[in-house]
């Protein structure tokens, strides 16, 4: 466990001692009705769970990479959830302490963890907010954002189309994408914003594994501009801020990521909540 006051935060209570239920789907639904859950409720991910026992997650961005990477074989209201969850479910128990989810979390690639009892049935799940929350309470003053920020940033314009941006972001293996004219920021692109666009999605041939490329449909490829999709004048945060209040920024507007701009408005990199699990994760 972790010292001083900070040992009250263990991943199967908050603060006031209330267990965290997730929202889940069972195996049998379908990818519309994931997608339509995310929507509704602004989450980013769902479990996917049968008999109180998890058996898989799907994401916002799992869905995004599965409507634009392939040709989608059928119609999403016919693909089971038990086709496309990943079931590499990373868990934990109701005691481990914080900065050890931090340490699991970068060590595996993940931004959540599986909450469990004993008897592995589902009791909770713990993101990457929960720690940006954590860190915000006990790290204020502690870093910069400049120590942990991303520096090199991939960008388009807002003229460009859509397709640009998604194509950027499954080879890229982002989640989101700054937009900016002229080097300045005007807008932001995330994995959330193109989930509508999946009801554009129809029925498509099977996909050709030996000719692949990222699929797009058709009308997105050829009306939608990045323009029609993106946040215009997102929230932003500077490289001489407080990490800390970077992640308090982050929780208030319930987004993940903030671009890091000059006085002249120019973009300098881009920090996310990943990025305060490593500052959490860095500390002894």
């Amino acid at each position: 466990m972790c010292n001083v006051a900070y040992t009250m935060y263990i991943v199967g209570l908050d603060a006031k001692g209330a267990m965290w239920k997730p929202v889940t789907l069972g195996p049998d639904e379908t990818v519309l009705d994931a997608r339509d859950i995310l929507l509704r409720y602004g989450i980013s991910r769902v479990v996917i769970a049968k008999n109180h026992k998890p058996l898989g997650i799907v994401t916002e961005k799992d869905i995004a990479r599965f409507l634009y990477e392939q040709v989608p074989p059928r119609q999403l209201d016919e693909i089971r959830l038990d086709e496309v969850m990943s079931r590499s479910l990373v868990t934990v128990g109701e005691e481990t302490d914080l900065r050890a989810c931090a340490k699991v979390m970068l060590a595996k690639g993940v931004s959540s963890l599986v909450v469990v009892d004993g008897k592995k049935n589902l009791k909770g799940i713990f993101t990457k907010t929960d720690l940006t929350t954590a860190y915000v309470e006990y790290y204020a003053m502690e870093h910069r954002v400049r120590e942990f920020m991303t520096k090199k940033v991939i960008t388009v314009a807002p003229d460009e189309p859509v397709h640009s941006a998604i194509m950027l972001m499954i080879v890229n293996k982002i989640s989101r994408i700054v937009v900016t004219r002229n080097g300045r920021l005007v807008g932001m692109i995330t994995g959330r914003d193109l989930l509508p666009l999946g009801a554009m999605v129809e029925r498509r041939q099977p996909w050709n594994v030996k000719k692949w490329q990222p699929f797009i449909p058709a009308g997105i490829k050829a009306a939608m501009l990045v323009s029609d999709v993106m946040t215009p004048n997102p929230v932003t945060t500077t490289a001489d801020s407080d990490l800390a209040d970077a992640g308090y920024i982050m929780l208030r507007n319930r987004i993940s990521g903030l671009p890091v701009v000059d006085s002249k408005q120019a973009v300098a990199g881009i920090v996310t909540k990943t990025d305060v699990v490593k500052a959490l994760a860095s500390h002894a």
